[in-house]
């Protein structure tokens, strides 16, 4: 196995998405030899690479412009894989990232428990350490304060730093766990004697929802979704995902700290299309797709941290190099990804690939399902019709990623559109009848030849 120097692995993340290419080609036992040879050259006084700070007001500290979110970790036969997802925050942690975000349901219960081994060798006040209270689990309000204290014992601490009320999307469910059912009231009190040090929601809701809680309530902060595909100007209304301009400006408004989350979208702006990718690749040939994305939002000064999901190396490091030399973009930069978009990106399902929907009662992998589908919205021009100017052996490619990448028992034939997945959905996914759509797609493309 050739090795290479950690000097010539930063020259390679220097180098933009080719290098980071090469790096998403390594083994298991290379990610770990390259970590390892990290911490090596940190112990040896090389801190060269380090992510850039912004003040967070409520607190008077700085945190890291990038955050690590602990929703898609890597694992290994099905279970985190301690090792590896214990070196890459590691080396988050050396690089300067001090935020740290999890969730009473993310890895099916696991990520807090791993997020609070792997910080434990860290001194308490060297981090930020961010949970949130799961609006869509609770049936009774009375479970709040139980699910608090469980999430302190898993994440080995006294105290959270930020606090959310996780995924705010309708304010009948607002109502009756936070009001009418004491929890935010509970949630104060924590506050109160310091369990909790600041407190805030992340939000799935439409604006009318989020001014209700933005002019009715005192918030530390919030965590809104925010990139520049769901950006809308002050002159254009709130369409669908389109409304973080909406959001982030009315918590401006209110001088309330925003946390972004899906700064790439579930990785859909990592991977977009050759035609917008060209466009931005002309103004600044060795920003990758995900670096635009990041620096995009990292770019409004009302953002304190953008949080990405981080499950390679490639990933960590990427975003790691972005915000170590990040400067906001430019009016022209600006141009340039206003130009790029609206190419190739229409016919894509608004999916961000974050599985709450899960499990269907019927077994469909809705997430696997729509990412194979926009993986070649692109290519085949999905969103024209069953007749788009699209090769046979272009469908047959398709055809063959869908049945590779989901097991048969998983595909979109399987929905009988029960519709339980549908007030999971944080985007609002009329879901049933979009595995229709690909499920249609899969027909038209078998009867032009291709097989599984």
């Amino acid at each position: 196995m050739k090795k290479i120097s950690r000097r010539t692995a930063l020259k390679l993340m220097g180098a933009g998405i080719l290098g980071l290419a090469g790096m998403a080609g390594w083994n298991r036992e290379q990610i770990i030899a390259f970590l390892d040879r990290d911490a090596a050259a940190h112990e040896n006084g090389d801190d060269s690479v380090h992510v850039k700070r912004r003040l967070y007001p409520a607190s008077g500290t700085e945190l890291s412009l990038l955050g690590f979110g602990a929703m898609r970790l890597p694992t290994r036969q099905g279970d985190i894989d301690e090792e590896l997802a214990q070196k890459m925050v590691d080396y988050a942690y050396r690089h300067g990232v001090n935020y740290y975000d999890t969730a009473y349901m993310y890895h099916g219960g696991e990520s807090e428990a791993f997020i609070g081994r792997a910080l434990s060798k860290y001194p308490r006040e060297s981090y930020f350490l961010v949970d949130k209270m799961p609006t869509f689990m609770i049936t009774d309000p009375a479970d709040v304060p139980q699910i608090f204290e469980e999430q302190l014992r898993r994440c080995r601490t006294t105290y959270f730093d930020n606090y959310l009320l996780h995924s705010l999307s309708s304010r009948a469910d607002f109502e009756r766990i936070y009001l009418d059912g004491g929890g935010l009231d509970y949630l104060r009190q924590q506050k109160a004697v310091g369990r909790i040090r600041y407190l805030g929601f992340s939000f799935h809701g439409d604006p009318p929802f989020f001014d209700y809680l933005m002019d009715n309530f005192t918030w530390d902060c919030v965590m809104i979704q925010l990139n520049y595909l769901d950006w809308n100007e002050p002159d254009e209304a709130p369409d669908g995902a389109r409304q973080g301009g909406s959001l982030y400006r009315k918590a401006m408004e209110k001088n309330t700290p925003c946390f972004v989350m899906e700064p790439v979208k579930g990785g859909r702006l990592a991977d977009i299309s050759s035609s917008a990718e060209s466009v931005l690749r002309a103004r600044q040939p060795d920003w990758s797709p995900t670096s635009w994305a990041l620096r995009y939002v990292a770019s409004f000064p009302g953002v304190v941290t953008l949080l990405s999901g981080m499950s390679t190396l490639a990933q960590v490091v990427e975003n790691v190099q972005t915000m170590a030399d990040f400067e906001p973009l430019t009016p022209v930069e600006r141009h340039a990804l206003a130009m790029s978009q609206g190419k190739g990106t229409g016919s894509a399902i608004n999916c961000t690939y974050c599985r709450y929907c899960d499990p269907c009662p019927y077994g469909v992998d809705i997430a696997g399902t729509f990412h194979v589908y926009n993986t070649w919205a692109e290519r085949l021009h999905l969103g024209e019709g069953e007749d788009a100017a699209a090769s046979d052996s272009e469908r047959t490619e398709f055809l063959r990623h869908y049945h590779n990448e989901v097991a048969k028992k998983a595909r979109a034939d399987m929905c009988i559109h029960c519709n339980e997945c549908l007030p999971k959905c944080p985007q609002h996914l009329p879901i049933p009848d979009l595995l229709a759509k690909v499920n249609q797609l899969a027909g038209a493309s078998g009867r032009k030849g291709a097989s599984a």
